[in-house]
């Protein structure tokens, strides 16, 4: 042990004696410990840490499926819970909740929170107790029993400052108020929103619940020993009952179990795989990098070292001391490496919170710190061996007692410092192609045209309280919008004011069913479907969206006219190919005859629209006029002659002045709604980006090391070429031909990783092929060149090696 120690001693006077070398391989061990333990704390916290509930395996969502359908996931319709939680024998509890936000009032400002109904065993099925008071009780569950609310643990604290006698106090959600029943402790929240605020009781009742109408999550709870495959084999017994039961409803559509937090997570698995395998190429390159370092480092220590193996020192023992030097080197680098993981973990969690599910668990726990002192000491006992295997050789030894005091290098130490580089070219290539890869997919993604004018809209969401806008009136709700657009299209600076629900790129969508006059009745369970949205008159005009034919809604169209509806090209070229879409009818009415059902005439066709995402691919909607069709939450869309947040304070002012009670705080601009439905891909296309950038320059600075390296040792060589008549064109070809035969074989490695490696990325590509000419051109070009000016800066001090200063070195 003491001999160990004072290997580590010598291994700390050797770096500061060698400052500069040193510092840069801390530089390069820092940025790749620091981004793989970055990374890797994502990974952890969102993919591998389990849920925060007893038993969380046995948490399983419950997936209504119809993949005939075009709905390969979809909710779950409240008679289809029942059936599920009352006929199964797998599950010890099932819950089904609906996300929703409210008007929150009585608490200070009035504001719109996010939250949700849930059935009373929610919180039993995830096993957790609550922090204050209780939770939901079967009779709180029934229609019409008192209205209960059971807060977050952050709301709590956030609204009420955690005062523990906030049990009983009342509440106003949506202008009705609630009593307060209990508070959930902080994981109560994890497996449905990290931002949710409240829980009230979801109340289904049975007397008006549509089989069809699909809007709740289920998630269970498995019995003890009962396995995921048994689980699926009953509920899918089940689901082909309820399809022979129920086939208006039901047929085609299957029952599809999920562990809750592989549902969670699915969506950004394959982006983090992407990273973590990107920064586990840079931590390659650097510690190529670094030995190389250390084998030049060992060279210049040959004839010290050969004298200490003259005197008894066995290669075992000189081994050891340059593996405990390079394990010295990765610590110090891997303590700055936490303190960048530490900083990059706070600015994306920071910045990028709500694109990232679970990113409340991210951080550096003990998993995250035992990775990287592992990847520190395992990489660093590899990385030390590489350069005691190359440079502490017998016959190395004994060629430099033979030398008069020169430096000897080459041999296999040479040529393990050559293929080191050359893998640093090869894997920097590899991501440097995966980096264009996206990049130029994110360039295609931005360009799409959303169907729409995005610039100089303002929006504005708000939830009309049902207290004071009933359904059964929906009179109310039609005044206060006509009485909003009023005031909106006053404003100076306004040219264009409207209302529509969902708002596009919300994230919010309603999908219904609906059958054609004049055509076949489609078969039970057979009902074609597409997005359909409400629009009060003007919409299309504010948003930009072109109108092909006909008309859109006008003022005219409300309770008392004719129903009509406005359809999208994509949906008309569905539904009446070769055919006028205008004057034709469909009705949104299941189980009716044609005699009792409501009929909508189309009267416009309109441009189609990417109202959830941009590159997706549109399957056409339909647009219900608003003044027929009431709805809520609804969204205000203003357009602005100038900066539409200019508009912000006043849009306010005059809604306030209808009804101060509204919460308005859900304003954005159109841009920004846009911009928020690519920030998965940003994250990952920026985050690759600067990976490959990193790798960029050290395979540059490795490129560099070794050639510089190279010319140090032959200075002799070189000075006598120039002392015969060597020109500097000759030298300084001599030098590049050296360094680039290295770069353009790394090149050739690296292209072959890259085709192979640009097929993993193939699922997250738009419009770019995983053999993209113009990035597998473009990209080993521009590596040549920053190899060509690591090449060149050694090459040129070369050419101006003195003969004469170089005969006389030793």
């Amino acid at each position: 042990m003491e001999a160990l120690w004072q290997d580590f001693r010598f291994g700390v006077r050797t770096l500061l004696r060698h400052r500069l070398t040193a510092g840069l391989a801390l530089l390069t061990l820092a940025l790749g410990i620091g981004a793989n333990t970055a990374i890797f704390s994502v990974v952890n916290g969102v993919l591998l840490r389990p849920l925060p509930y007893p038993r969380p395996e046995r948490l399983i969502a419950i997936i209504d499926s119809a993949p005939s359908l075009g709905f390969p996931r979809f909710s779950s319709s409240g008679p289809n819970f029942r059936d599920w939680r009352d006929e199964n024998h797998v599950f010890s509890s099932l819950s089904a909740y609906r996300r929703s936000v409210f008007n929150l009032s009585g608490a200070g400002t009035p504001e719109t929170v996010p939250g949700g109904a849930v059935t009373f065993d929610f919180f039993r099925t995830l096993e957790v107790a609550p922090t204050l008071g209780r939770f939901l009780r079967l009779d709180d569950d029934r229609p019409g029993a008192e209205r209960v609310v059971v807060l977050s643990d952050g709301l709590w604290r956030a609204h009420f400052g955690a005062d523990p006698a906030v049990v009983q106090r009342r509440l106003m959600l949506d202008g009705k108020e609630y009593t307060v029943i209990g508070v959930a402790p902080p994981q109560a929240a994890a497996a449905y929103d990290s931002r949710v605020a409240l829980w009230v009781p979801l109340a289904l009742d049975p007397a008006h619940e549509s089989r069809g109408s699909r809007y709740l999550k289920v998630i269970g709870r498995l019995r003890p020993g009962i396995r995921l495959p048994r689980a699926q084999a009953e509920m899918s017994a089940i689901a082909s009952r309820l399809q022979r039961q129920y086939p208006e409803a039901d047929k085609g559509w299957l029952v599809v179990l999920r562990p809750l937090r592989d549902l969670m997570v699915e969506r950004v698995r394959p982006a983090l795989a992407t990273l973590q395998l990107a920064v586990g190429l840079i931590m390659l390159i650097a510690c190529a990098n670094v030995g190389s370092l250390l084998l030049a480092r060992l060279a210049a220590r040959e004839r010290e070292i050969a004298v200490r193996s003259a005197l008894g020192a066995s290669r075992g023992r000189l081994t050891r001391q340059v593996v405990a030097e390079s394990i010295v080197l990765f610590a110090a680098g891997g303590a700055a490496g936490l303190l960048l993981a530490v900083l990059a973990i706070r600015a994306l969690v920071a910045f990028e919170r709500n694109a990232i599910p679970r990113a409340e668990t991210i951080g550096l726990d003990p998993w995250v710190l035992g990775y990287a002192v592992l990847l520190t000491l395992a990489t660093g006992a590899a990385v030390g061996l590489v350069p005691a295997w190359g440079g502490l050789g017998g016959g190395q030894i004994h060629r430099a007692l033979k030398e008069s005091g020169r430096a000897v290098g080459g041999g296999r130490a040479w040529r393990l410092r050559s293929a080191l580089v050359l893998a640093e070219v090869a894997l920097a290539l590899t991501l440097l192609i995966g980096a264009g890869l996206l990049l130029r997919s994110f360039s295609r993604l931005r360009s799409v045209d959303p169907g729409f004018s995005p610039d100089g809209v303002l929006t504005l969401t708000v939830s009309l309280p049902s207290a004071r806008y009933p359904a059964a009136e929906p009179g109310r709700q039609v005044s206060f919008q006509r009485r909003a657009l009023e005031r909106l299209r006053a404003l100076p600076g306004v040219t264009a004011a409207a209302t529509v629900a969902p708002l596009p790129f919300s994230g919010a969508d309603y999908v219904d069913s609906f059958r054609l006059e004049g055509k076949p009745r489609p078969a039970p369970g057979e009902m074609p479907s597409a997005d359909v949205g409400g629009v009060s008159p003007g919409y299309f005009q504010a948003m930009r969206i072109p109108l092909l034919r006909g008309r859109t809604c006008g003022e005219g169209d409300d309770a008392g006219a004719p129903l009509v509806v406005i359809v999208s090209h994509a949906l008309a070229a569905r539904f009446w190919p070769g055919s006028d879409p205008l004057g034709q009818r469909m009705s949104f009415d299941e189980g009716t005859s044609d005699a009792q059902a409501r009929w909508w005439t189309v009267v416009g066709l309109v441009g189609d629209v990417q109202a959830e995402a941009l590159g997706g691919l549109s399957k056409g909607a339909m647009y219900r006029c608003m003044l027929q069709w009431p709805r809520t939450p609804l969204s205000f869309v203003v357009r602005s002659a100038g900066a539409p947040g200019a508009l912000a304070a006043p849009v306010r002012q005059a809604l306030r002045e209808l009804d101060g009670e509204l919460p308005l705080d859900r304003m954005s601009t159109m841009p920004e709604l846009v911009a928020a439905s690519l920030v998965e891909r940003r994250i990952r296309t920026l985050l690759l980006a600067l990976f490959a950038a990193l790798a960029l320059v050290l395979a540059a600075v490795g490129i560099y090391g070794l050639i510089s390296d190279s010319v140090t040792r032959r200075t002799q060589e070189i000075g006598i070429r120039i002392a015969l008549g060597a020109g500097r064109g000759q030298v300084l070809g001599l030098v590049l031909r050296q360094g680039m035969r290295l770069v353009l074989a790394g090149l050739a490695v690296g292209l072959a990783c890259s085709w192979l490696g640009a097929r993993l990325l193939a699922d997250q590509l738009y419009q770019v092929g995983t053999g993209d000419p113009l990035t597998f051109g473009a990209v080993p070009v521009l590596l040549a060149a920053v190899a060509l000016m690591a090449n060149w800066l050694p090459a040129r001090r070369a050419t101006e090696i003195d003969p004469l200063d170089a005969l006389r070195t030793e």
